[in-house]
């Protein structure tokens, strides 16, 4: 069964990242459940999956799901290396990149889940503090491992050195995606399901002065972040291979 698995994956390597990944979300998981066991006397009882969508900040379910987003981008850029290898249709691996261009903020969305964090008895504040930098760290390293894998295959369709300005181009509207969803509070599934709305607000935030400053200083914050990391991550993989 395990053989059959990792025949799915371009390596050992890969399938073994890809292992730690769910052993740590899974470790997360507990954590969140384990912070609502912790709190349970000062919540109210919850019958529905509406009532818990509206207690999701007190309980801080909203990590789970945010994790389960960052995932997407990881499991699109793993996705997309295996079409390649099997050589399928371009139709189908353009249209995987773009969904995972499109999740790839929701990766390190995570870090700006910190303005939620604050101390809220009985949970002690290190527990909290745990929680939150864990599942920041994992999305990180999620959304920087998918760049990582699309980096490798777009080396393998272009020169080394238009595939490291794709990368930066990703990374520079990665930075942006965050802003959009952070401050102006869209989502990746609104490209489809509200195109119109979005382009207008974007529109509308390059013709407005204040709003281009403090999304260009955000994204460009943002982007320098997930530069840096992922410069740190690129070394330390091909550091490996030779």
């Amino acid at each position: 069964m395990i053989s059959i698995i990792q025949s799915r994956f371009r390596d050992r390597q890969q399938f073994r990242q890809f292992g730690m990944l769910a052993i740590a979300s899974f470790f997360c998981g507990l954590m969140v459940l384990g912070r609502s066991y912790l709190n349970r006397h000062h919540l109210p009882d919850i019958d529905s999956l509406r009532e818990l969508a509206i207690f999701r900040a007190p309980t801080f379910l909203f990590l789970i799901w945010n994790l389960f987003l960052a995932w997407i981008p990881y499991l699109m850029a793993l996705k997309a290396g295996r079409l390649h290898r099997l050589r399928a249709g371009k139709f189908r691996l353009a249209l995987c990149l773009l969904v995972w261009l499109a999740f790839l903020p929701n990766a390190p969305y995570i870090l700006t889940d910190f303005v939620h964090f604050r101390h809220m008895p009985p949970v002690p504040f290190w527990y909290d503090l745990a929680l939150f930098f864990t599942t920041a760290s994992l999305g990180m390293t999620l959304g920087l491992l998918s760049l990582y894998e699309v980096h490798q295959l777009l080396k393998r369709w272009f020169s080394k050195s238009f595939a490291a300005l794709m990368i930066l181009f990703c990374i520079g509207l990665c930075g942006f995606g965050v802003w959009l969803g952070r401050f102006q509070r869209w989502n990746s599934w609104d490209i489809v399901t509200r195109p119109e709305a979005l382009f207008r607000d974007i529109v509308q935030t390059l013709t407005t002065r204040h709003e281009l400053i403090h999304a260009m200083g955000i994204s460009v914050l943002l982007s320098c972040v997930l530069l840096v990391g992922y410069g740190l991550l690129v070394v330390l993989l091909d550091e490996r291979k030779v």
